[in-house]
């Protein structure tokens, strides 16, 4: 599965390496699914299918086995990343997860034939592995060594489900992208592929939900559950993935001198905290302002900042000690794509960024109101049509 979202926050997961200048990163979540792989293994699967061996050899094949279940989701993954690199789209980072893997684009793809490559490759990566490990599968197979062979037929039956789940019609899985990018072909509308491949997806979701509840009722607690969580997550990125490709294309058409703030206010960095609170975020209602000293921008304050100190500092400590010194993740050029800027905010996980030209502050954009003009203008967007009435 890929996803265009950008969104990271600081300390969600573990970095662990780089693989073709993509960042390799493990959500906390993916230790949970991990040991309850490696547990129904090495606990439940080995022991049923191959009695009379020890439990550090259980234990010992069960840890492989999951290992290499986790490198198959990596090399589907990667199988995504390094074709959309080739098409010329950034890749920031794979990350691994409860719910499998993700890759994180940075861009829709151009146009549906690159969509189509990006999504199919990664299923078909997926049925490759699954032809490998049972060529190992089958060399095993005259040796005395059963537990190898056991771990390479997990590994076969997992990848070719792996592929096969993939392949379901319904965004955001590989299957759904595949009818995207069809459809995308058929209408020429990239908003209406998805809006349909996102309809499929959260029908999709709808039947998982359902699936599972039927397996609770029929005794199978654990794969009732997940297949309802499953249902869930699917339902909630298939709604995203629709709306942020609607956000994409209502704000790629428009430069940020066009809606940033203009006449900025700005605080100068020996005002006390206290000052700062009583004439400026109580006075302006703004959550941030930028910081300068001698007409140039030294830093940020915002009220993330202000609300860690405590009330009986307010009159000794002053803005200087507590901004955010100024550096280059701050700025954006007046001519950048609202996209691009939003992108930035979302990576960078910050909510303002100073519009600057020349070492000049021109103006200030923040996320609120980013989301504010896009709710304005979609509104103004779904009302055009009954506003045309022939009258002048």
């Amino acid at each position: 599965m890929n996803s265009n979202s950008t969104h990271k926050k600081p300390g969600s997961g573990i970095n662990l390496f780089k693989v073709a200048g993509i960042q390799i990163n493990i959500d906390y979540s993916w230790f949970i699914i991990f040991l309850l792989v490696l547990w129904s293994l090495s606990a439940g699967y080995f022991p049923r299918q191959f009695p009379d061996q020890s439990a550090q050899m259980y234990w010992g094949a069960g840890l492989v086995a999951t290992l290499l279940f986790f490198f198959s989701v990596l090399f589907h993954e990667m199988s995504h990343s390094l074709v959309a690199q080739r098409c010329g789209i950034e890749i920031s980072e794979i990350k691994l997860f409860i719910f499998g893997g993700v890759s994180k684009l940075s861009e829709e793809s151009k146009n549906p034939f690159t969509e189509f490559k990006i999504a199919v490759v990664g299923p078909l990566s997926s049925f490759v592995l699954a032809i490998f490990f049972w060529f190992c599968h089958k060399l095993l197979g005259g040796l005395q060594f059963p537990l190898a062979q056991a771990v390479t037929g997990y590994l076969v039956w997992i990848n070719v489900a792996l592929g096969i789940f993939n392949l379901l019609p319904g965004f955001p899985l590989d299957g759904g992208r595949i009818l995207r990018a069809i459809l995308w072909y058929k209408t020429g509308s990239l908003s209406r592929a998805t809006k349909w491949a996102s309809d499929v997806g959260k029908g999709l979701a709808v039947a998982l939900m359902v699936l599972g509840a039927i397996q609770i009722f029929a005794g199978m607690l654990i794969g009732g559950l997940w297949l309802i969580f499953i249902g869930m997550f699917l339902r909630g990125v298939a709604e995203g993935g629709y709306q942020e490709v609607v956000m994409r294309q209502s704000l790629e058409d428009v430069q940020v001198r066009e809606v940033m703030i203009e006449d900025v206010v700005n605080v100068p960095p020996d005002l006390t905290v206290g000052e700062l609170v009583t004439d400026y975020f109580l006075k302006f209602g703004f959550k941030g302002f930028p910081v300068m000293d001698n007409g140039k921008v030294i830093g940020v304050v915002s009220l993330a900042e202000v609300k860690n100190i405590a009330r009986s500092h307010e009159s000794t400590t002053r803005v200087t000690d507590i901004m955010q010194p100024f550096n280059d993740s701050m700025i954006i050029s007046p001519d950048t794509s609202l996209v691009i800027a939003m992108r930035k905010m979302l990576t960078e996980n910050i909510a303002r960024l100073l519009v600057m030209e020349n070492d000049q502050l021109l103006g200030m954009i923040t996320k609120t109101g980013l989301m504010r003009f896009l709710e304005i203008r979609n509104i103004l967007e779904e009302s055009r049509p009954s506003r045309n009435t022939g009258h002048q």
